[in-house]
């Protein structure tokens, strides 16, 4: 039976869950009360979305065998998502203290909760940081000292472990071939490039696309839309990606120039390939609207409209230094290696910047520009805009967003289930001088806060 099960472990972490969970099946046949054959099916439910039966499986794990740190830290994960808030904190203290040495349980309790000065976490996660041993360890903890540290409002002490976070991650990107993607794509996706393809794609008006720099808003913004009685919110899906990547002279060459040499009539065979994608998601009801919520997408915006000329295109944004600041203060687990260095997401904003201009350019008025801090400010006329754009009959429930019970994946999961408030505009006064830097190389401007020293007189 064990080696069975390590055989099935091997193929769910080489990502083949298909042929993991017909062993798992098998293994429940002949033992239905197997706890680790439960979790770990459990686990390809969830990796599937499919909660409730992800839950189902978990919580019989733990039944069967409640001392297991695991089964408590990945029900934590599930509950989080799905907005069973109360009972994800629960089983994250509970997988904290059957393993005091979990660092994913403290990071993931941590960016849940708002801390007071008399939580003992903090002493618990410096006592592991003492002691660790491991960069995974150190990374996960640092990150959650980070967080306690920011909501007891010791800002500095919160930095300090925000850097030795992302310091131990252990990420890195590649700025400069990053930079010469956006330079091939504003030279490919010219004017004379549209004109030459006009009339292309597929006519669908069924996709929304919701883009821009991660933790601008994006998980906020699909929210509103996905309260909508038409509308499916998919999520951060990569279909988009693959459908480009795999176009064209693909397999020869990278995006962009991979598009380089397609017909016309190419556009609307990759428009045909992403529609065919969106309705395996929504087979039940194919008649909907369906946001693709992927914050990177951001790149493909002349792809978008070259295949899918009528789909509305929502570009979000936030302050820079904001949009920055809650990045490398994001443990993200894949796809935003820029954000573990301030100077490597500095250049990645601009680059982001400097390609989203050009689109604005080459295709005026068609792509929202959505601010984040409007959209707090004036929630009535910035959702009306939204609705409006994306050519929606204005529905009650979308101003009533954190009432939809959808489950949420992405760091915002805490922000799409409260209404509206304004705590996170403006997080970046609090660190002047260690954004000082990042401020400079993106053009930002930072007020230097005026000062009298014990010299200084007033006449």
């Amino acid at each position: 039976m064990l080696e069975k099960l390590n055989k099935a472990v091997k193929l769910q972490i080489g990502g083949n869950f298909s042929a993991a969970e017909t062993i798992y099946r098998e293994v429940l046949r002949l033992d239905a009360d197997n706890a680790d054959a439960n979790h770990l099916l459990g686990l390809i439910h969830s990796e599937r979305d499919e909660n409730d039966l992800a839950m189902q499986l978990i919580e019989k794990a733990i039944s069967l065998n409640a001392s297991a740190p695991s089964f408590h830290h990945n029900i934590a994960g599930i509950y989080r998502r799905v907005g069973r808030l109360a009972e994800s904190e629960a089983e994250f203290r509970r997988a904290i203290a059957l393993k005091p040495d979990y660092g994913e349980s403290y990071q993931g309790l941590a960016e849940m909760v708002r801390f007071e000065k008399s939580d003992p976490l903090l002493a618990q996660i410096e006592t592991q940081l003492k002691t660790a041993k491991d960069d995974s360890l150190r990374c996960f903890c640092h990150f959650a000292a980070g967080k306690i540290y920011d909501d007891i409002g010791q800002y500095s002490a919160a930095f300090r472990h925000y850097q030795y976070g992302n310091q131990a991650a252990n990420r890195s990107f590649n700025n400069a071939a990053f930079r010469q993607q956006v330079k091939d794509t504003i030279y490919l996706f010219s004017s004379a490039f549209v004109k030459r393809h006009a009339n292309s794609g597929v006519p669908s008006r069924q996709p929304i696309f919701i883009l821009g720099m991660p933790r601008s808003g994006t998980s906020l913004v699909e929210q509103i839309l996905a309260s909508h009685s038409s509308v499916f919110g998919a999520g951060e899906i990569n279909d988009l990606k693959h459908v480009v990547i795999a176009a064209g002279s693909a397999g020869k060459s990278r995006f962009p120039a991979n598009l380089s040499g397609l017909p016309t009539a190419g556009f609307a065979e990759m428009g045909t390939r992403y529609l065919r994608a969106l309705a395996k998601l929504i087979e039940s009801e194919p008649s909907q609207r369906v946001v693709d919520k992927h914050p990177l997408n951001f790149q493909f915006v002349g792809p978008i409209l070259q295949m899918l000329p009528n789909a509305k295109i929502i570009h979000t944004v936030r302050h820079p230094l904001d949009t920055c600041l809650s990045c490398f203060f994001q443990n993200f687990t894949r796809g935003q290696d820029y954000s573990f260095n301030l100077e490597s997401l500095g250049h990645f904003y601009n680059d982001y910047s400097r390609l989203m201009d050009h689109w604005d350019t080459l295709y005026p008025g068609r792509i929202l520009k959505l601010d984040y801090e409007a959209l707090l400010a004036d929630q009535e006329t910035e959702i009306r805009k939204l609705l409006d754009y994306c050519e929606l009959d204005l529905e009650a429930s979308c101003f009533s967003f954190y009432e939809n019970d959808r489950a949420v994946k992405t760091a915002s999961f805490l922000q799409v289930r409260k209404p509206l408030y304004q705590t996170s505009v403006n997080r970046w006064r609090n660190y002047p001088e260690q954004l000082a830097g990042l401020a400079a190389l993106i053009g930002v401007k930072i007020d230097s806060p005026v000062t009298i020293s014990a010299s200084s007189s007033i006449l």
